[in-house]
């Protein structure tokens, strides 16, 4: 008796290191990352004194993540993913590390209270999993936003440049007049264009980051211009009349394709609802699945079987416009 309560006390103990580490070290880096933001956005706002302040040191490129571990550092994937998402709270190696104590932290605390050990892997796979399947959810509809924002934005710019003013200005027009995110990244365009680069270089770094083929139009478009001269206004309207018509195209086809992907969505939640059906009718009658080994294994099956319909049901119901 004495013997468990000393392994539950040292259990206990180690758990509460491993909370303190974790906690001390992500407070650490976040207080770092606010005092280098604020100590840029100062100088930055001391250079252009007579223009509106910067809400974000965004006309650096943001620092590589300096590990407070060493060694430590965030994969390249989580840090675009981070971008992607527009977080700044936190840095992506404050988000891994994040991830990874509160996984390690689950694992420990379900052996703490004496649970399964698959319990403890899924929990393990959990908690490391959901930080970055919730920055990818939020990157995806970001981009979608951005998506629907550009037409209006373009028409935006062509209308000024119409007017007599120039492109600098049709860019600054589309940062202070559109919502956000359009906003926002044509906030840090016009940031590059004052640092002297050209708009179609300025809207690669925007394009690398949302990956769109609307942006890339844009992109593409103000090249060519720029190479071989002409009315940029006339060129962005027509250009932006192919988007118009790619994005009424895009939204006719999700129209189109609602039967097959609710059908997708049924075929993919009615093992699930089958099985809660049966278990609460007849209880213990799923047992065997997960008690034999040839349950077990028709249980894997099926579970494969199942990711692979869903998948293939998307994939049939994508339709690149």
């Amino acid at each position: 008796m004495k013997l468990e309560l000393l392994q539950q006390s040292q259990t206990s103990l180690a758990l509460m290191m491993v909370l303190s580490l974790v906690t001390g070290v992500v407070a650490t880096r976040i207080i770092k990352q606010i005092k280098w933001r604020l100590l840029v956005r100062k100088r930055v706002n001391e250079v252009f004194q007579d223009k509106t302040p910067v809400k974000e040191p965004v006309l650096l490129k943001e620092r590589a993540d300096s590990p407070l571990l060493t060694g430590f550092s965030a994969p390249t994937l989580i840090t675009r993913l981070a971008e992607e998402a527009d977080l700044k709270a936190m840095s992506a190696s404050d988000l891994t590390l994040l991830g990874a104590g509160g996984a390690l932290i689950a694992a420990l605390g379900t052996n703490l209270l004496d649970g399964p050990l698959w319990l403890s892997l899924v929990l393990f796979v959990l908690f490391l999993t959901v930080p970055f399947l919730i920055l990818k959810l939020k990157a995806m509809a970001l981009r979608k936003k951005f998506q629907e924002q550009l037409p209006d934005g373009i028409d935006l710019m062509v209308s000024v440049l119409r007017s007599g003013h120039s492109l600098p200005q049709s860019v600054r027009a589309i940062a202070s007049d559109c919502p956000s995110p359009l906003k926002d990244e044509f906030a840090h365009i016009d940031q590059r264009m004052n640092l002297g680069l050209p708009l179609g270089e300025a809207l690669a770094f925007s394009q690398d980051k949302y990956r769109l083929t609307e942006l890339d139009l844009i992109r593409r478009a103000v090249t060519i211009q720029t190479e071989v001269g002409g009315s940029l206004a006339e060129l962005l309207e027509k250009t932006n009349s192919t988007l118009r018509q790619r994005l009424k195209l895009k939204r006719q086809v999700r129209v189109l394709t609602t039967q097959s992907r609710l059908t997708g969505l049924i075929v993919a939640l009615l093992p699930l609802i089958l099985a809660f059906a049966l278990e609460t009718l007849s209880p213990g009658y799923l047992r065997p699945l997960f008690q034999k080994d040839t349950g077990k294994l028709l249980l894997m099956l099926a579970a494969f079987l199942q990711v692979l319909g869903m998948f293939l049901m998307k994939k049939l119901t994508e339709v690149k416009a």
